[in-house]
């Protein structure tokens, strides 16, 4: 015998099943909206487009303002560069104003090169789409800035990309967070990399100032050029060499051929910046002088040796490539 279901218990148990459908429906349209559709979920978003260098995209998220200065930090392998230190990153759940309901703050907490660090972000529900999903939209900023430092050279690298100095000083403009790492190297000046976290928006530049440092190329070219001048010197068979930091002076008769002179400790080179221009200290040199003396009442002939510490400067003209040394004799210690 065959079973029939009655027309009314068919449509009851169809009803039922669209009902659940439904309910299914919302539940789920309201899971989304608290996560793939929160504000949370929008930081999240900003982050995964500036690891990825995507500054247009990031910037068009943000509706930031940008400030005057160099852009090479808010896009590409730069911007890359910049997140390179930040991991961990995770937005934290939206915390809506008391005053505005619709007006959210997330915080994202992450590292930075290992270090424990926070973001602040503030967010606006600026509508709905498909009913159920909120449309975030973050609250106008400007970006921040780092601003660089450096004496003697035109060039620095930043996040190993060159950019140009303007009487020593750089504004970047930079997204946050983010790493800015600044150096430089040439032929006769270095400086050690540097490098500043910047977690937000802030009305002063971050201020990166990078201590210039002379090469161990640049300090054996003046010592070089130092030595050449003592032993230029040295060469002179003569008490008093011309232009020389040394001199001997005797009441006794010399014979010229029996002078030499020899340089018995060269000078310890040290370079300093001083008002605006690299300077070197003052100088010592211990020099030899071999001779004999003949004595003017007894016309005894005598062999002498004499050791001898003088002292003098030499003023250094430089350029990132160049260096000029000019001695200026000075007087005996």
């Amino acid at each position: 015998m065959k079973s029939r279901i009655s027309v009314p218990r068919l449509a009851l148990r169809w009803a039922t099943a669209a009902i659940i459908i439904v309910a299914l429906a919302v539940t789920s349209a309201i899971v989304a909206n608290r996560t793939l559709f929160s504000a949370e979920h929008a930081v999240e978003s900003l982050h995964k487009h500036l690891i990825a260098g995507e500054g247009a995209e990031a910037l068009g998220l943000m509706g930031a303002q940008v400030p005057q200065g160099d852009a090479v930090a808010l896009d590409g392998e730069v911007l890359k560069r910049t997140q390179a230190g930040i991991t961990e990153f995770d937005a934290q759940k939206a915390d809506p104003s008391e005053n505005d309901p619709d007006v959210h703050t997330v915080i994202a907490k992450y590292k930075a090169n290992g270090v424990d660090q926070e973001s602040t972000y503030t967010l606006r529900r600026s509508g709905k789409s498909w009913l159920f999903f909120d449309q975030w939209s973050f609250e106008p900023v400007t970006l921040p800035t780092v601003q660089i430092k450096a004496n003697t050279v035109n060039e620095v690298a930043v996040n190993d990309q060159k950019i140009p100095l303007v009487k020593g000083v750089s504004t970047l403009a930079v997204f946050y967070p983010s790493i800015t790492d600044a150096s430089f190297s040439t032929k006769n000046f270095e400086a050690d990399t540097r490098g500043v976290v910047v977690t937000g928006p802030a009305k002063e530049p971050v201020e990166i100032s990078l201590k210039t440092q002379p090469t161990k190329e640049f300090i054996a070219q003046v010592n070089s050029k130092v030595r050449t001048y003592l032993n230029e010197c040295a060469a002179q068979q003569v008490l008093m060499p011309s232009g020389c930091p040394f001199a001997y002076h005797t009441p006794s008769r010399v014979n010229p051929e029996t002078i030499e002179w020899s340089i018995a400790k060269y000078p310890t080179i040290e370079v300093n910046y001083y008002n605006g221009a690299w300077v070197l200290s003052p100088l010592k040199v211990t020099a030899k002088l071999s001779l004999t003396e003949q004595d003017l009442r007894t016309g005894t002939l005598e062999k002498k040796t004499v050791n001898e510490q003088f002292s003098f400067t030499a003023q250094l003209t430089t350029s990132t490539s160049e260096v000029s040394v000019v001695p200026v004799a000075g007087t005996e210690e």
